[in-house]
């Protein structure tokens, strides 16, 4: 039904563009929630925000009055607190209207097929197919129990079709599968489109810096992830050295986040496998680390000593940390530098190449291939400017696990993918992040909005959709 303020959807879906539009508008409403443009769910909630608190990521967090107490609140694990529960609540609404305008465009380009030139049929339907299993991913990630405990309890609705009607809850291990499922057919479609210019730009926009879109090796990235989560480790593998063999993203030879740089990649961008563009990233990262009064999020200097070390060869991680106007050291992952060329500007890390060499390092160390996973553990310090770990170092399952938790924590740090891999694991959030707070037991469950739980599974509201 077109509502007084959204476009008749017939009118949206009559042309190529209209489809490219509303694709794009979900791209942009992965840099929103509902609760304001203050938040963005992928530029803040979901990485520098909520979830790096809930890892420890800024002490200070626990007192900090930031974000109205929300961070406060967070820190504590505080979900029934009234900020948290509605962050929690626009968190949920807003994956899932941007999966119901997913739904909405693929209940019409299959019929629209032959008003598409080009690759553009394939590279449409493909990444919303993918973006569609990223959305559910993290919301079962986020809603589910740890798949080490879970696999068979409620997690959340997995919604495929556009509609009215209530989707009932699905288990944890049900959701995973139909993730893969979806990735699979994205990357079937995605497969016959052109991804070259991953991180370049072309006189055909659409096809420009395809590493900011969820592109055929994003898919096959997220294929990795999903499958460790679901405990397929050769699948895992599989997926992970395919993206590690395509050679696209290697992984960096020279510190190019140092200050000294002419040009400093912060991010170390050419290893982004996908990343999120956003006009909104400079206004969240002033927000949180470099106010205009009161402290900004910081992690101390003992806490950041203890997990980058304090003695050489330093480790290249440490340029993500710089003193903000004020002259306060802040994590600086995300700072705008005034020369950043327009491929560095406004983006954010979703998927790295870091995380397939943890993957395969973590499938091989558990089918006790120790030499194998510390190889491709080294890999990555050696992209950082560490020295890799001797074989001393990494003797038995044990070590090389928690050479990989390390690793993790120094290489996520601002980005939330920590929070995941701890809870796929059941780790002890208390010991793995240091925190002086009290962790409950159900710290790494979100619980499910009010209102959810009081319409499902015959849910009866229906889904606005909202086109940027």
């Amino acid at each position: 039904m077109p509502l007084k303020d959204k476009l008749p959807q017939d009118n949206l879906f009559s042309d190529e563009q209209g489809f490219m539009d509303a694709l794009t508008g979900v791209y942009l409403g992965m840099g929103k929630t509902a609760s304001g443009a203050d938040k963005g769910l992928y530029t803040h909630d979901l990485t520098m925000g909520m979830l790096s608190v809930m890892v420890n990521n800024y002490p200070n967090a626990s007192t900090s009055p930031l974000n109205d107490g929300l961070f406060a609140n967070v820190s504590k694990f505080d979900y029934e607190q009234v900020g948290v529960k509605q962050e929690i609540r626009s968190i949920w609404s807003s994956m899932y209207n941007n999966i119901a305008n997913l739904n909405n465009l693929l209940t019409y380009i299959d019929a629209k097929e032959g008003i598409f030139t080009r690759d553009y049929y394939y590279r449409v339907k493909g990444e919303s197919i993918a973006l569609r299993a990223l959305f559910h991913f993290d919301l079962a990630r986020m809603f589910g129990q740890s798949p080490a405990i879970g696999m068979n309890e409620r997690a959340i609705p997995y919604v495929r079709v556009f509609s009215a009607q209530a989707t009932p809850m699905v288990p944890l291990g049900s959701a995973l599968d139909s993730c893969i499922a979806d990735l699979i057919q994205a990357k079937d479609l995605l497969a016959k489109a052109d991804t070259s210019k991953l991180n370049g730009g072309t006189s055909d926009l659409f096809s420009s810096y395809t590493q900011n879109r969820m592109n055929y090796w994003a898919t096959k990235a997220l294929l990795a992830r999903v499958y460790l989560y679901k405990g397929d480790v050769v699948k895992a593998k599989q997926m992970a050295m395919e993206v590690i063999g395509s050679k696209k993203f290697p992984l960096s030879t020279s510190n190019v986040a140092v200050a000294t740089a002419s040009v400093r990649d912060r991010l170390f961008s050419g290893e982004l496998i996908f990343s999120l563009y956003s006009t909104n990233l400079k206004t969240n990262n002033e927000a949180l680390f470099n106010v205009g009064s009161g402290s900004p999020l910081q992690l101390p200097l003992a806490s950041k000593n203890a997990i980058y070390g304090t003695t050489a060869p330093f480790d290249w991680r440490l340029s993500w940390f710089d003193n903000n106007s004020r002259g306060t050291n802040v994590p600086s992952k995300y700072f705008q530098d005034a020369n950043l060329p327009y491929d560095l500007q406004n983006i954010v890390p979703l998927i790295r190449i870091s995380e397939m060499y943890y993957i395969v390092a973590e499938c091989e160390n558990i089918a006790g291939n120790l030499s194998v996973g510390a190889n491709y553990l080294n890999q990555v310090r050696m992209a950082r400017g560490l020295n890799p770990l001797a074989p001393s170092e990494t003797q038995d399952a044990v070590t090389l696990s928690n050479e990989i938790s390390k690793e993790y924590k120094k290489e996520f740090i601002q980005e939330g993918q920590s929070f995941f891999y701890y809870k796929r694991l059941n780790k002890d959030l208390k010991i793995e992040t240091g925190t002086t707070m009290q962790v409950p037991e159900n710290a790494y469950v979100f619980p499910i909005p009010d209102k959810e739980n009081e319409y499902n599974p015959q849910r009866k509201e229906v889904t606005k959709i909202l086109f940027h």
